[in-house]
């Protein structure tokens, strides 16, 4: 085997070594499936980057959920309050780190005709769900539950947590796939600017 064959195939093998080392990086890279199943486990979902506005509201299908005595209702009662829809559940590891910034959003902004009301996908419901909020003293906000995630396939929620904002005729004027610290300035800023915008 002369110098030059021996040259063409060490520098074949390099090639085929980078070829497999980028496409394991671009597999890292991709970002995970955060479809989740009630009761399953929910990845490590990234922050997502923000609450995205749309440039017009959309209309979203009817759905309902119930409440911790297990009757159905909509989100009609809502209806002239802005409301940030959160759909979470307690096994959810990103959903409960954003809990507590979810509070704080709602105590700031509470009494400016807005509202947080947060949808559990939890299988047990209120028994898994109520002990976790007391625990957390999270007990601030309303609590409804979508028990099989029917609503939330509805609506195109892709993976937990997702939240819809709503303006006060319940159209989505805007989402976050993934969690948030929804007290931060800008997002909270965002949201303010919502409020006093909305008719």
């Amino acid at each position: 085997m002369t110098k030059l064959t021996i040259f063409n195939t060490k520098l074949l093998l390099a090639a085929i070594a980078a070829v497999a080392v980028l496409g394991a990086a671009a597999l890292i890279l991709i970002a995970p499936d955060l479809t989740v199943q009630p009761g399953g486990s929910s990845p490590e979902a990234p922050l997502s980057p923000g609450l995205h506005l749309w440039e017009s509201p959309r209309s979203l299908p009817h759905v309902s959920f119930t409440d911790g005595a297990e009757h159905q209702m909509g989100l009609s009662s809502y209806r002239g309050k802005v409301v940030l829809v959160n759909f979470w559940a307690t096994w959810c590891e990103p959903c409960k780190l954003e809990m507590p910034s979810l509070l704080r959003l709602q105590q700031k902004l509470g009494d400016k005709g807005f509202t947080v009301v947060a949808i559990s996908g939890d299988q047990a419901g209120a028994g898994a769900v109520e002990p976790f909020l007391k625990q957390n003293d999270l007990t601030a906000f309303a609590i409804l539950y979508d028990i099989n995630l029917a609503s939330a396939n509805i609506w195109g929620v892709k993976g937990l947590p997702t939240s819809i904002l709503l303006d006060r005729e319940g159209r989505e004027i805007g989402r976050a796939e993934g969690g948030l610290a929804w007290d931060m300035p800008d997002i909270e800023g965002q949201i303010e600017a919502t409020i006093k915008a909305a008719p």
